[in-house]
């Protein structure tokens, strides 16, 4: 007998991809909405649900190489997309932050690490130790990002980022939840979707 890998992409493997995303986009969307505190989360995270998203249709790419060579093409396309968010996706993410608040935190991180800074237009250089920490702030949306320009002091900005998370949860901040509103509304939908399917029909 003959699998049908097409059947089962659609039936179990699609199903799975989106419920992994519905999964993180409410979890993270609730989280912001339901906690009083802003927070900040790795972009490994991020990461890694892409790469669990895309993995198996990469796999699916892999299986059907002798019948179809333009398959390479996708799998092509997945690895450069891959690479790419990989340089994209460097140190931290905050959620439900403002302007202000994420200012804040980050300084009053910085202080308490004891790490001497001086600020410019996107960048917050920390003197003592010649890092440089790239800021940028959708305060439209509610985030902002964090990261290290030198490798060699990521460590430094994990201990920020948990400073900040320390900071957040005793100090009261203004938030601005709009980005967890807009994830719940994308892990509804993909719940939806998933409901809606033959292969939740079938189990249901």
């Amino acid at each position: 007998m003959e699998f049908d890998y097409y059947d089962i992409v659609l039936s179990v493997v699609r199903p799975i991809q989106h419920g992994i995303v519905a999964i993180s986009c409410l979890a993270i969307g609730f989280r912001g909405i339901l906690t009083k505190c802003p927070f900040l989360i790795s972009t490994k995270w991020l990461f890694s649900l892409m790469f669990v998203y895309l993995a198996p249709m990469t796999l699916f790419n892999l299986i059907f190489l002798p019948r179809n060579p333009f398959s390479w093409v996708g799998i092509l396309f997945v690895g450069v997309f891959l690479l790419m968010l990989r340089y994209q996706l460097k140190g931290y993410v905050a959620y439900t932050v403002t302007d202000a608040s994420f200012r804040e935190a980050l300084f009053a991180a910085l202080q308490k690490l004891q790490l001497p800074y001086e600020e410019s237009l996107s960048v917050v250089r920390l003197t003592s130790i010649k890092a440089d920490l790239q800021v940028s702030i959708q305060s439209w949306l509610g985030m902002g990002n964090i990261k290290a320009k030198q490798k060699v002091h990521y460590s430094v900005l994990k201990e920020v980022a948990n400073a900040m998370n320390e900071y957040y949860r005793a100090s009261p901040v203004p938030r601005n939840v709009g980005v967890c509103v807009f994830l719940v509304v994308v892990g509804v939908g993909f719940t939806i979707y998933l409901l809606d399917t033959s292969f939740f029909q079938s189990v249901f």
